[in-house]
């Protein structure tokens, strides 16, 4: 089995205590798995504005096999990281929201036939999103 190295960004600067912390049971259950390594971003209380774009940009996005993007929250950061990923390094991003979250129509276009590493799909609750996040895992692990 392949070790993926994974990269979960999300938005952190609005959004809700419950959701962060939902993000960080969700990279705990992932970590958890044969063959994963998460990529840790550093957040908002640790290092400069420039540690924080050298780290996750430079370090966790471009070293990152599979970004998985949280988009239920606006967040200007992650969308800087998406960009990075589908354009610049042509990554595997799976994109994720709740299915009652507004997202950007930017992100949902995004999956489409020029960006064959891109998929986009809505979860109802954190045991689905877990669901899906371990079976995108599961399928990179498997195809390569």
């Amino acid at each position: 089995m392949k070790i993926i190295k994974v990269y979960v960004g999300c938005a952190l600067t609005h959004a809700s205590s419950k959701f962060k912390n939902d993000i960080y049971l969700l990279k705990h259950n992932l970590k958890s798995m044969k063959g994963v390594i998460i990529l840790e971003f550093i957040g908002l209380e640790n290092g400069t504005a420039t540690d924080v774009y050298n780290h996750d940009v430079h370090g966790c996005v471009k070293d990152g096999e599979l970004i998985i993007a949280e988009c239920s929250y606006p967040s200007t950061g992650l969308g800087w990281e998406l960009g990075t990923a589908v354009e610049k390094h042509r990554k595997h991003v799976f994109a994720v929201a709740r299915d009652d979250a507004k997202v950007t129509r930017l992100v949902l276009g995004a999956a489409c036939e020029r960006n064959p590493n891109y998929s986009f799909q809505t979860y109802n609750s954190f045991a689905g999103l877990l669901d899906l996040c371990i079976k995108k895992i599961k399928e990179l692990q498997m195809s390569e």
